[in-house]
């Protein structure tokens, strides 16, 4: 969100923001569809998704519902998690359908 709306600390700095960014990280939702090996939430880590749950950037049904999911799994994962499928998986695999989600998310309004 930082990249897509700015951050606080640079909000007299125009043109920073980049407001059609999508955030292409593991998202907590990819963790349980591709049964992705992960690592256990720290205490931190849950208060950090609490506190964003309440920021008014956080506020669609998108990441309301990615960030309860990290909550309920208490799991995170980085994109070397798909090497469980091979090297080329993310590239061969994930992103292409990724951005395809992506835009269709796009499309319908939904991020």
């Amino acid at each position: 969100m930082v990249v897509i709306s700015g951050s606080a600390s640079s909000a007299h700095l125009p043109g920073l923001a980049t407001p059609d960014a999508v955030w292409m990280g593991v998202w907590a939702s990819d963790i349980e569809h591709y049964k992705l090996p992960s690592d256990k939430l720290s205490e931190i880590d849950i208060k950090r998704c609490n506190d964003l749950l309440k920021d008014p950037r956080y506020r669609s049904k998108f990441w309301q519902d990615e960030l309860r999911t990290f909550i309920k799994i208490k799991r995170k994962a980085e994109q070397q998690a798909f090497s469980r499928y091979g090297l080329t998986y993310v590239v061969d695999e994930y992103l292409p359908a990724k951005l395809k989600q992506v835009s269709d998310m796009r499309e319908k309004g939904l991020i």
